[in-house]
Parts: structure tokens; C-alpha cells; sequence
């Protein structure tokens, strides 16, 4: 049962991420004539007149801080309640939640290196 609401709450919450960003997306209606020539001009180093570079920038980084801030929202309100399991739970809870310690910190550490490897390679994109 615990397993269908948690599935339920991410579909909630993915549906929802899908509408703030279809509320901001744009799009750039041009010609036929204008794409064909921005196709035949994309081996000018992979620039594009047709691509905004600075928009989607703007865009990625604003993913990656939602990602974040959401990240570690869920991994505060994970520790807190293991930690309080720990402190304030019966015997059998501890140990539940001892156990549940270690894989705990790897998903963090995980989530740490990850966006910290977005932003690397985000911030090496943007210099380019």
C-alpha cells in the first residue's frame, strides 16, 4: 500500500514540474526557408541563429537550481525522520532506522556529486 502512494506522490509531483516548465517554454515560429539555411550553416562551428544559446542556459540553470532546491528538501525531510526514529522510536524502530543510515548518506553523497558535476559541466558549457 505504501508503495502505491509513494508512486501516486511522484506522479503528482512530476505532473506538476511538467506545467511550471510549459508555462515557460517559448517557441520561435520562422519560415521553412529560414530552418533548411540555419541547417546548411551548422557546420560554422555549431552555431545557430535559430538556437538562443543564452535562453537555454538561462533555462538548464534554472532546472538545475529547481532539481536542487528539491533535492535537498527531500533529503532534509528523510534525515529528520530517520533521525527521529532514532532518538524517540522503539527498539525495533532504531535499529530500522540504523540500517537505514548507510544507504542514506550514499544517496546524499550521490545526490552531492551529481549536481555538483551538472554544475561543473554547466559552467564549462557557458564559458564556451
Amino acid at each position: 500500500m505504501k508503495k502505491k502512494n509513494v508512486f501516486t506522490v511522484i506522479i503528482i509531483i512530476f505532473i506538476l514540474i511538467m506545467i511550471v516548465f510549459a508555462n515557460i517554454s517559448s517557441v520561435n515560429a520562422q519560415a521553412l526557408a529560414n530552418s533548411i539555411n540555419a541547417a546548411e550553416k551548422f557546420g560554422n562551428n555549431g552555431k545557430s541563429s535559430i538556437i538562443d544559446y543564452g535562453g537555454l542556459y538561462n533555462v538548464i540553470n534554472f532546472l538545475y537550481n529547481i532539481a536542487m532546491t528539491i533535492g535537498i528538501i527531500v533529503a532534509i525531510i528523510i534525515g529528520i525522520v530517520l533521525g527521529n526514529r532514532i532518538i524517540f522510536g522503539s527498539l525495533d524502530e532504531k535499529a530500522d532506522a540504523k540500517h537505514l543510515l548507510v544507504p542514506y548518506i550514499i544517496i546524499v553523497g550521490m545526490l552531492a556529486f551529481g549536481f555538483s558535476i551538472w554544475r561543473i559541466v554547466l559552467n564549462l558549457v557557458s564559458s564556451i
